[in-house]
């Protein structure tokens, strides 16, 4: 195989087109072959996949499947549906399905390589604006907390008078300046963490250290809200050392994103806190409760998803990208950790996170040879 080169999934049931495809394109790509469905999509698995010629009409598992399988492996993939004559409804399906083309049997060879080129270009085209994208959203948002962290910092010394007195109505004036500059910098860090996420990033630096003290770190940060929405938070530490050896920074912001969901959909009520050894020794359990506006069980899955919320007209209610459980959950899955949530509309919401005692499931990085920049 030619690292250079793209690769290319030939997927069909017929010896003759399927070879004849290999033999035109083999030598501009590396090309792959599949004579039934399920085969190519445990093909998907090994190889890094480009672009999938596909006929549609094959027994057992079908091309259409095959197509929505690929899609969701890699959304980006490009598909050529290869159909014979007749079967121009099948071919409609699948450009429907997000099929690139299609072309008919028997296939002209100068066509078939003109599709394929176009194809591969339209999917380098998605990376590359893709990647602008990335690159955007970081600069922007370096260039946004900089700033907004020099003026949270400002605020807070004058909250707490260090600089000089302050009358009633200044101290409530800048307890909400301060509060929304908390909330818009919270934004900022996890479109920091999902860019930083999507770029590849996964290394992983670790330490020792208490998880109980991120806890309180975390609640302490979240006072100045509470005390306003006159939320009581009961914390309960099982065992008076919470150790893990994993990336604290991580371990820090899943807490973080778990909890700032809690305080905010949490109008009345309470919010509890309850860690403790895992009973097999294998790390730390912290768990959050609290009795929000809830999740239905349809929703339960989707949340994860970038840009969600329980339901899209809470938006003008709850501020917040729809970022937060993204992060969450994209960090847990970086250190070997699980996220657990259960949930009833109207009642609240719990979620159990599991923090492996030793971080695992990815690029470790010992804490001294890590590098700031």
């Amino acid at each position: 195989m030619d690292a250079t080169k793209p690769h290319v999934l030939v997927v069909d049931d017929e010896i003759g087109p399927r070879e004849s495809l290999k033999l035109i394109l083999n030598p501009y790509y590396n090309v792959h072959v599949a004579e039934r469905g399920g085969q190519a999509i445990d093909m998907l698995k090994q190889h890094p996949v480009d672009l999938v010629t596909l006929d549609l009409k094959m027994p057992g598992f079908s091309g259409i499947n095959v197509l929505e399988k690929l899609k969701q492996h890699d959304p980006d993939i490009e598909a050529i549906i290869i159909t014979g004559y007749g079967s121009l409804d099948t071919a409609i399906e699948g450009l429907r399905l997000g099929a690139f083309d299609y072309i008919s049997k028997p296939f002209d060879v100068n066509h078939i390589l003109s599709l394929v080129k176009r194809g591969l270009e339209r999917r380098s085209a998605k990376a590359k604006l893709r990647q602008v994208k990335s690159d955007f959203l970081s600069n922007i948002s370096h260039e946004l907390r900089t700033p907004l962290s020099i003026v949270v910092g400002f605020v807070y010394l004058l909250l707490n008078q260090v600089i000089g007195k302050l009358s009633d109505e200044q101290q409530k004036v800048l307890e909400t300046v301060y509060r929304n500059s908390e909330e818009l910098l919270e934004l900022i860090d996890n479109v920091l963490w999902m860019t930083s996420l999507n770029a590849g990033d996964s290394a992983v630096a670790i330490e020792k250290f208490d998880a109980g003290e991120i806890i309180d770190e975390t609640i302490k940060r979240y006072d100045r809200t509470l005390r306003e929405k006159g939320l009581p938070v009961n914390v309960e530490k099982l065992d008076d050392a919470l150790v893990v050896v994993s990336d604290r920074s991580k371990v820090e912001r899943v807490f973080q994103n778990i909890f700032n969901n809690a305080v905010k959909f949490t109008s009345q009520g309470k919010i509890d806190v309850r860690a403790r050894l895992a009973g097999d020794g294998s790390g730390v359990e912290i768990e959050i409760s609290d009795t929000g506006i809830g999740i239905e069980k349809n929703k339960l899955n989707s949340i994860f998803e970038p840009f969600q919320q329980v339901d899209s007209s809470l938006q003008r209610s709850f501020a917040g990208l729809g970022l937060g459980l993204t992060v969450a959950r994209r960090m847990a899955d970086l250190i070997g950790a699980k996220l657990e949530i259960t949930s009833k509309p109207d009642v609240g919401t719990r979620v159990l996170m599991k923090f492996p005692s030793q971080a695992n499931g990815a690029t470790v990085v010992p804490l001294e040879q890590r590098k700031y920049g």
